[in-house]
């Protein structure tokens, strides 16, 4: 086969014309003072899942905070040289090349430094908006995006205004002095979400809700000395609580935790509503979570005759190594005050916060050993998958 040489002439100018062309309909941006220009006062919007967005604001003095799932993440900026501008938010930092278009006076590019990638936005009264969908940056955050890092930490915290669709399911195994009691086994699915109101002082009001779905409970049947399997809908329990983390990091919240009676078999509850006090008292830094979380409940009626009085605490610790991973012990101690028994694990959890799709995802494994349990029958062993996704919070919106 021939091959004139007039035709890879042709495509070897083709080439070379149209990258002058690219190059041409392109200019960079320089100088210090000009890109500080160009930044102070910006603000930068991208898309979440849902058709709802997050907004950043840079400010003159090299601050910026970035508003996304209904709470607000820190965000500073500089000028490096006279061609970069570089973000910072919380550990990582990303430095780019701003680049204006000849023909569009309203279209900008900037390259990240890092990987060399271009992404186009269009500004309009210093409003950025990306051309097209601006690209998943996963677990890294970026200027206009959440980290995976950033949402653990918030996530770390009981008062966090982030609302989350918790799933847990829970695996136990059960021990004690009747006969076959550590042949049992039972299994349950907890939906647990988290719907916080923010207040304009920063403070937040909590509604958290548990409706759990039973498979296979023990219930033992005193006439056959024997266990028996049950399986529905358990009672639903909630608390409602005034939340509050100050600046130097305490957390602080009071309110009340009920349950009622909606159990689909009465081997399944106690068929009492309960009511009574919680009150939340911690410490967050930016490494750890710790502090104790104790709450009292008593039967205030119900078509029962079982007597309540039960107070239960649950302590925690949490460690943020950064990457989005937490690690830590949350053991949740009871002491039931009609028996005179007490319910006493030893916990370990390990968690980790991945950005799928722009949204982010709490995932967790946590293992207890109850090392104090009722002594004719209690749990033994446990083991959980946590699952919960960042939301947005639809109840709150319909305050606003």
């Amino acid at each position: 086969m021939k091959v004139h040489y007039s035709v890879i002439l042709s495509a070897i100018c083709l080439q070379v014309f149209s990258a002058q062309a690219q190059t041409e309909q392109w200019s960079s941006v320089t100088g210090a003072a000009t890109l500080e220009q160009f930044m102070s006062g910006l603000k930068a919007e991208r898309d979440l899942p849902g058709g709802k967005k997050q907004t950043a604001e840079y400010k003159p003095d090299g601050t910026g905070i970035l508003h996304a799932w209904g709470d607000s993440f820190a965000r500073t900026w500089k000028v490096k040289g006279d061609d970069q501008i570089c973000f910072t938010a919380e550990n990582e930092i990303t430095c780019v090349k701003l680049e204006k278009n000849n023909k569009d006076a309203k279209l900008y590019r900037v390259q990240n430094v890092s990987d060399k990638k271009y992404h186009e936005f269009t500004v309009t009264n210093q409003l950025a908006l990306a051309k097209d969908k601006a690209p998943d940056v996963g677990n890294n955050g970026g200027p206009a995006a959440v980290s995976a890092e950033e949402m653990a930490a918030k996530l770390a915290n009981p008062n966090s205004p982030l609302a989350t669709l918790n799933l847990k399911l829970q695996y136990r195994t059960f021990d004690g002095d009747l006969a076959t009691a550590s042949d049992q086994s039972s299994m349950t699915l907890l939906f647990q979400p988290s719907f916080p109101f923010s207040l304009d002082n920063g403070d937040v009001i909590f509604f958290r809700p548990a409706i759990p779905a039973i498979s296979g409970q023990p219930v033992f049947n005193a006439g056959t000395s024997s266990f028996e399997s049950e399986s529905g809908l358990g009672d639903i329990s909630f608390d409602l609580a005034y939340g509050r983390t100050t600046k130097d990091g305490m957390i602080y919240a009071g309110g009340i935790i009920s349950s009622m009676p909606t159990a689909t078999n009465d081997s399944l509850s106690h068929q009492r509503w309960t009511m009574g006090p919680e009150f939340l008292l911690g410490k967050i830094t930016k490494n750890y979570v710790i502090g104790a979380f104790p709450n009292h409940q008593w039967d205030v009626g119900g078509p029962g005759t079982a007597e309540v009085n039960l107070t239960s605490a649950q302590l925690f610790f949490t460690y943020l190594p950064g990457g989005g991973w937490n690690v830590g012990s949350a053991p949740s101690l009871s002491h039931d005050h009609v028996t005179n028994e007490s319910t006493v694990p030893l916990n370990l959890s390990v968690g980790k916060t991945v950005m799928w799709d722009g949204r982010p995802w709490k995932l967790g494994l946590e293992i207890n050993y109850y090392v104090d349990k009722p002594d004719a029958f209690g749990p033994d062993w446990f083991i959980g998958i946590n699952i919960g996704p960042v939301v947005e919070n639809m109840l709150a919106s319909w305050f606003k």
